[in-house]
């Protein structure tokens, strides 16, 4: 009998891991034919608009994204991906230039660009995994966690300050404090919707177990020199 119920369990673990993998590819797909297809003026009128009114109405705005069988905000997801990615390098570039001790180099470089990318990674796989009663399609958890880490990607631009004036830190820092927790209860109304879950007992510790599984992907990623 317990044989049976463990054999049901791995042909269903494998079929999850099947469909995981069909949809990483066609996520992959999907985003190449979004960038195609991209029209930055307006979806920089939809960022915009998105930031306010996530800032006006945190909650609600998560809520409608994670709820979103359509994924209409998918290319402001990618969007947001590239500015990450883009900010985080001209940073590592900056240090190279002015240190006078580091000559630049490609792999550590590649390292930091892959970060912001493994971020999302990192919390999608954590998500789709343990989310087994109401599941959603990899590229709305994508979405979803992107907008989620909006005040992380605000973040790492804000850093740019400290190139003013060394004591610009004092400022930056605190900022920076509070955009990541701003960003951390984000991501739990994230999975709470994502999850369709009611019971906010049950959507924290929920929570805890995509934030235990997530930081165990980073631990192992760290392994190959990248901090996510």
């Amino acid at each position: 009998m317990e044989e049976n119920e463990n054999k049901i369990e791995e042909t269903q673990e494998n079929k999850q891991e099947s469909e995981f993998k069909k949809q990483t590819a066609n996520v992959i797909n999907e985003a190449k034919e979004q960038m195609k297809n991209i029209n930055i003026k307006e979806e920089a009128e939809k960022g915009k608009n998105l930031f306010l009114k996530l800032f006006k109405e945190p909650i609600k705005t998560i809520k409608e994204i994670a709820q979103d069988e359509q994924n209409k905000t998918q290319k402001t997801a990618i969007i947001l991906i590239i500015i990450w990615v883009v900010s985080v390098l001209f940073r590592q570039i900056i240090f190279y230039a002015t240190s006078k001790y580091y000559d630049f180099d490609f792999l550590d470089t590649l390292k930091v660009i892959l970060s912001p990318v493994l971020v999302i990674a990192g919390m999608t796989v954590s998500i789709y995994f343990l989310n087994k009663n109401s599941k959603k399609s990899i590229s709305r958890i994508i979405t979803s966690v992107t907008i989620a880490k909006i005040p992380t990607i605000v973040s790492s631009l804000v850093v740019y300050l400290n190139y003013i004036h060394s004591k610009v830190y004092n400022l930056t820092d605190p900022i920076r404090t509070f955009l990541s927790i701003i960003s951390m209860v984000i991501m739990y109304f994230t999975v709470k919707f994502l999850f369709e879950e009611n019971d906010d007992e049950t959507a924290v510790k929920q929570f805890v177990k995509v934030e235990a599984i997530y930081y165990v992907i980073a631990f192992i990623i760290s392994f190959f020199g990248i901090t996510m």
